[in-house]
């Protein structure tokens, strides 16, 4: 399946799932990513390691949301209570749904394919050639950057005498890196400004991708069975 398709797809369902007020909705779609999750649970480990950090934040969520009608709203508590019930479990669903999909999907991928298709429809608009790269560029040394930070975090800590104990101590001693840290990076990305340019970047437009993605029909049919299964259900559950 194409990348950009299966993100489609992914969107799609979890806008669904946000759209569900109704018991019978959210009960299918419950099913829906319980299924999803057994399909792909060969990811539970990673998904539940990359899930985790926003477990704790559903119900401080509940908690907000629950004083803010409890206070404001003419609600009845017993109302007020499923609200934030169906409102927390339709946040769980999504926050699964698309977790999962980032732990399946390489973003290395949705961006071959966006080019992909910028190729094939021969759009030569500079700046989307411009644009993608940046997104490219941003992705790839994103986690460079980060170790690189790392390091330079343990080295000062190791020549440092003692390290400091309060937040304002620390948020001064990283004040006083990161304009030696953002130099650093500006001259990398000067040179690998310079080795692109050398290599021809900019002579022609659109620029030419290996591997190429294409879409094929099985990938538009199964948008639109996706689609128009959530939407049929939609308008099956309201009838």
């Amino acid at each position: 399946m194409n990348p950009l398709i299966r993100l489609s797809l992914y969107l799609v369902f979890s806008i669904s799932t946000l759209l569900s007020k109704e018991i019978t909705l959210l009960f299918l779609h419950i099913l829906a990513g319980l299924i999803i999750l057994f399909i792909e649970r060969h990811h539970w480990d990673e998904w539940k390691k990359k899930s985790a950090p926003y477990w704790k934040y559903f119900p401080i969520t509940g908690a907000i949301f629950f004083l803010i009608s409890f206070l404001f709203s003419e609600k009845a508590l017993n109302e007020i209570l499923f609200d934030i019930t169906s409102a927390t479990v339709r946040l769980i669903i999504m926050v699964s749904m698309m977790t999962i999909y980032i732990v399946k999907a390489r973003s290395y991928d949705i961006i071959n394919s966006v080019r992909s298709l910028c190729y094939k429809i021969n759009i030569k608009w500079r700046w989307v050639d411009d644009f993608l790269l940046f997104v490219e560029m941003t992705i790839r040394f994103y986690t460079t950057i980060q170790d690189e930070w790392r390091k330079c975090e343990r080295s000062q800590m190791a020549i440092s005498s003692e390290a400091p104990k309060s937040m304002m101590k620390k948020a001064i001693r990283i004040a006083h890196f990161i304009p030696d840290f953002i130099v650093l990076n500006l001259i990398k990305a000067e040179t690998i400004t310079s080795v692109m340019i050398m290599r021809g970047y900019g002579r022609s437009v659109p620029r030419s991708i290996y591997p190429l993605i294409g879409f094929s029909i099985l990938d538009l049919l199964w948008f639109i069975l996706g689609t128009s299964i959530l939407c049929g259900v939609h308008i099956f559950v309201k009838i």
